[in-house]
């Protein structure tokens, strides 16, 4: 028995006629009627009863479909099954990254890869850098985001973005009106920092103390976004990731560059010698693709705020 018989078989009762099924197939209608035969042959049954000019099926005819369509509904299910491997359907995707990444750039990443893989799990972490290389270096998460590597962790990794802090402040603040922002222009200014233990902290501090200018610190945080929305409040200046301040635009805020510059990176991390991922190379294309689009429009506009 051929699959190539059982298969014209099918179309005929489906269709109702070998002619019919020959436009179905893409075949002729003698080939049809010659699958028909040899089917009959191979199995020993008398699946139609020929007519003038129509075939009807027997009561073998029939019983033998009712076992022909469970078997194509298994193929069909095998057919989803594969397109749900190419989807990579079943899998599940964990992801670590800095906070600040986890707020904005992930979840746009994320929205897009959902859109392609709908049936895709995916697991989200967010802690500091050295929380995300030990949780890659581990295989807890399959890749990590982190704005600092630490050599103690067994992790590859590769650059994601860099781009220099701009000073964030109130849409109605003095300094907007400066085309660049240095140390002595902050002055008594009321300045939202970061935490004493982030390692941002200390290139800002120094910056600073170079400059002899002693800063009003009257908040800390260690989360970018935290200090986004202390500064749409009102409540004073600060050093940020630009990228990070994006989504705060709407928010009557607005940045200018900062001189010295004060660099601001991000950086994949994967665990060293592990197999490669389709899942995992998939979302990185798709978060590089995000990272490249906001890269462009920061650069486009000079006063993005």
């Amino acid at each position: 028995m051929r699959f190539s018989h059982v298969e014209a078989f099918r179309a005929v009762m489906i269709s109702g006629s070998t002619t019919a099924a020959a436009r179905i197939l893409h075949t002729s209608q003698p080939n049809v009627s010659r699958s028909i035969s040899q089917l009959e042959k191979a199995t020993g049954l008398v699946l139609f009863e020929r007519l003038p000019g129509k075939v009807v099926p027997t009561t073998d005819g029939l019983s033998f479909f009712n076992e022909v369509q469970r078997s194509f509904l298994g193929l069909h299910k095998l057919e989803e099954a594969a397109s749900r491997i190419r989807r990579f359907s079943g899998g599940l995707l964990r992801i670590a990254s800095i906070q600040t990444l986890a707020h904005w750039l992930i979840p746009r990443a994320i929205k897009r890869f959902v859109e392609i893989y709908p049936e895709t799990g995916i697991s989200i972490h967010a802690g500091h850098s050295t929380a995300v290389s030990q949780w890659v270096d581990e295989l807890s998460c399959d890749i990590g985001v982190v704005s600092n590597l630490y050599e103690n962790y067994g992790v590859a990794s590769e650059e994601l973005y860099s781009v220099d802090g701009v000073c964030l402040m109130p849409k109605d603040h003095r300094l907007v009106a400066k085309k660049f922002v240095r140390p002595k222009d902050l002055a008594g200014e009321p300045f939202i920092s970061f935490a004493r233990n982030d390692q941002g902290r200390s290139e800002v501090d120094e910056i600073f103390a170079k400059a002899g200018v002693e800063r009003h610190i009257t908040l800390e945080t260690p989360f970018s976004t935290i200090t986004c929305s202390l500064v749409a409040q009102g409540l004073g200046v600060a050093i940020v990731n630009p990228l990070a301040a994006q989504d705060y635009r709407h928010m009557g805020v607005v940045m200018r560059p900062f001189r010295p510059s004060i660099g601001h990176a991000a950086r994949l991390v994967f665990a060293k010698g592990r197999p490669e991922n389709r899942l995992v190379a998939s979302f990185v294309e798709i978060l590089k693709s995000v990272t490249n689009e906001e890269m462009h429009a920061l650069a486009q506009s000079a006063k993005p705020f």
